[in-house]
């Protein structure tokens, strides 16, 4: 599945990008797991500073949720 913002929803993501420091893709990202309740997996250590944070690829093959 392919999972978008609409135009609406993009609105934001300068403000989230600069309260987290966050470059676009992101910001991006990380609207997209506010948005739908999704869990950042990612290898990129900048969604440690979020209020969601982040798993990585190994956390969830040891069976950390």
């Amino acid at each position: 599945a392919v999972i978008a913002l609409s135009a609406k929803e993009t609105e934001g993501l300068i403000q989230v990008a600069q309260r987290f420091g966050l470059d676009f893709d992101d910001a991006y990202q990380y609207a997209v797991a506010e948005r739908y309740g999704l869990t950042i997996i990612s290898f990129d250590s900048d969604f440690d500073r979020t209020e969601r944070g982040r798993k990585t690829p190994e956390d969830l093959l040891r069976g950390r949720r």
